[in-house]
């Protein structure tokens, strides 16, 4: 008797899997000279930029890292494939984590924004 229940695994295009790889190792280099650039400019706005900065050079690492066991994995060593989700997941649960912050303090933004509006309103002659 067969079991059904078996997950049924194909071996991903190679085509798709080499493309992959040259975009992220593109993405990745991008995004670590971007966080180098925001580094940079934490001269001129006295260290405040160098926490998002240290971020994105992780970011960019991260895709990196995605790269190189992509081109492992294509080369034949198929442990290499759990690096793969394991770099890309941290990469998305940061960017998610980043987008949650940056979501809420627009909100508090806009908040803020309108009481101030509210509270300017308020005090104008008529």
């Amino acid at each position: 008797m067969e079991n059904t229940n078996q997950p049924n695994y194909t071996v991903p295009n190679t085509d798709t899997l080499i493309n992959l790889s040259k975009w992220t190792g593109f993405v990745g280099i991008m995004t670590i000279i971007g966080g180098a650039l925001t580094c940079l400019g934490a001269i001129g706005t006295f260290g405040i930029s160098l926490i998002p900065g240290i971020i994105t050079i992780i970011l960019g690492v991260k895709l990196r890292k995605a790269k190189t066991s992509i081109d492992s994995y294509i080369n034949g060593n198929g442990n290499e494939l759990n690096n793969v989700f394991d770099s890309l997941g941290v990469y998305f649960k940061i960017q998610g984590i980043l987008i949650i912050i940056s979501l809420v303090i627009a909100v508090i933004g806009l908040i803020f924004g309108g009481l101030m509006l509210a509270n300017f309103m308020g005090n104008l002659p008529y």
